[in-house]
């Protein structure tokens, strides 16, 4: 029997239709970073620039199709795009599941990519639609946090998964997950109104925005292979610069750019995207490098790497959920710059300590927790920091301008991480201690714009961003 609409039962259950969907998409950025070994057994020949793409072509579609995905569920109705972009989010799960080689596995995760671009945004809009006026800012955090569950948990659960049952069903969980939320979303999400007057934002944008990211990626991750100066990644370098120069131009001269860009003349909005890019290059990197060292330096399988993870997002999973009541009290800006230093300590404690001999318990385990509180600190706030101090009308762009660059982040991260470890398989400990030292520096470079970030209190952005989202509802 259908439960009476707003009750809080049925809130609950919204939130929890809503929230798996986020927790699918965080999830599948994370998990697949412990897949990665084994598919390299699967796939022989096969590099680590060509597996890191089973990364990074997730993250670049999805940072390319999330403003049309967004755009579209307002005008088809949320629900709707939320069951279509989720069902297209299996389809790419059941090829990267079933993938015969590497080139059709990184197609499955392109087309994961857009199902998720379509349904995050729509999820969250079906969320907030069901909250009562009282609790949106609260629920959206708490959504949010999902997220930072789903991206701390990945390397957990990919490893269990792995070696349970292969890499494939690392993907193929995704399948039930999806069949029940479909199953139940019809009975318990409302349908929101739909706009069938609002134009889709610029498609040459999107493709732009989408091969500027690829190329540079490419450039960056097969340089040592290529050769820094071979006429291979000069080519692929000037064409990613040029591709994003034309994404930038449409954006500033077509009618319905894919980004606002000109929110990035708000001082604040413009840190928090610095922060947001750098964080996320930071994390990114940093996930992939720690299972590539777990696994092929100190030998672990791929359940003990999960294991020796586990701290780090069980310190995110705790914090997470917490740390919007600390934002209330003193702002954005301290556990911003906080989190990221912590993360820049973490990895510059790693560089320096790390090396052949297993360490686990001294010092691996104090300094994964310590970036697990970096990690609480900073990823479940980003969103809202992005969107505190923005008008009604602006919400939506600044969102999906948020979203974007954590997507083109990760993309940076690993390709920088790639880079660094270079051509050799295994790596050598001195090339991972240059990863960590990369990453690092976007740390540092994350902790220094927040720490520009203006002082203020939550309270008062909750305030305006609750009230923004009640007049953005009617």
């Amino acid at each position: 029997m259908r439960l009476r609409t707003g009750s809080p039962a049925n809130r609950r259950i919204v939130f929890a239709l809503t929230s798996t969907g986020m927790f699918l998409v965080s999830l599948d950025v994370s998990i697949a970073n412990v897949t990665l070994p084994a598919m390299s057994k699967s796939f022989p020949g096969s590099g680590r620039a060509a597996l890191s793409w089973v990364i990074c072509a997730y993250a670049i579609a999805f940072a390319a199709a999330l403003v049309p995905g967004g755009r579209l569920a307002d005008r088809a109705g949320r629900r709707i795009v939320f069951l279509s972009g989720f069902a297209l989010f299996a389809v790419g799960s059941l090829i990267c599941g079933l993938a015969p080689s590497l080139p059709v596995a990184i197609g499955g995760r392109i087309v994961q990519g857009v199902g998720a671009a379509a349904g995050q945004p729509a999820s969250l809009g079906l969320l907030l639609a069901a909250a009562g006026s009282e609790r949106r800012a609260q629920t959206a955090a708490r959504w949010g946090g999902t997220g930072a569950i789903g991206i701390a948990l990945g390397p957990v659960l990919g490893g269990a998964i792995t070696t349970a049952l292969g890499w494939r069903w690392a993907y193929l969980v995704n399948l039930p997950v999806v069949a029940i939320v479909a199953c139940m979303a019809p009975a318990y999400l409302a349908e929101t109104a739909r706009h069938p007057g609002r134009r889709l934002p610029d498609p040459v944008g999107a493709v732009m925005l989408a091969a500027g990211a690829a190329l540079l990626t490419l450039g960056i991750s097969e340089g040592p292979t290529w050769g820094w100066s071979s006429w291979r990644t000069a080519v692929a370098v000037a064409a990613g610069v040029l591709a994003t120069a034309v994404f930038v131009h449409r954006c500033r001269r077509v009618p319905d750019p894919l980004l606002d860009l000109r929110l990035l003349g708000r001082r604040s909005f413009a840190l928090v995207t610095v922060v947001t890019v750098f964080y996320s290059a930071a994390f990114f990197g940093l996930l992939f490098s720690f299972v590539l060292f777990l696994t092929d330096v100190w030998r672990l399988s791929l359940v003990d790497c999960g294991l020796a993870i586990a701290p780090m997002a069980l310190v995110v999973v705790i914090l997470s959920m917490r740390v919007g009541g600390l934002s209330e009290r003193v702002g954005f800006r301290l556990p911003l710059r906080s989190g990221a230093v912590l993360i820049c300590a973490g990895l510059l404690l790693d560089a320096a300590v790390l090396g052949d001999p297993r360490m686990l318990l001294f010092p691996w385990l104090p300094v994964v927790m310590l970036i697990g509180l970096g990690i609480g600190l900073c990823y479940p706030l980003l969103s809202a920091a992005a969107v505190s101090e923005m008008p009604t009308g602006e919400l939506a762009s600044a969102t999906a301008v948020n979203q974007c660059a954590r997507q083109l982040g990760a993309a940076l991260g690993v390709a920088a991480a790639v880079a660094a470890l270079g051509a050799a398989t295994p790596a050598p400990v001195a090339d991972f201690h240059l990863a960590w030292l990369v990453g690092a520096g976007f740390a540092l470079i994350a902790a220094l714009a927040a720490a520009a970030l203006p002082s203020g209190r939550r309270r008062r952005a909750d305030e305006r961003l609750r009230a923004d989202l009640d007049r953005a509802m009617t």
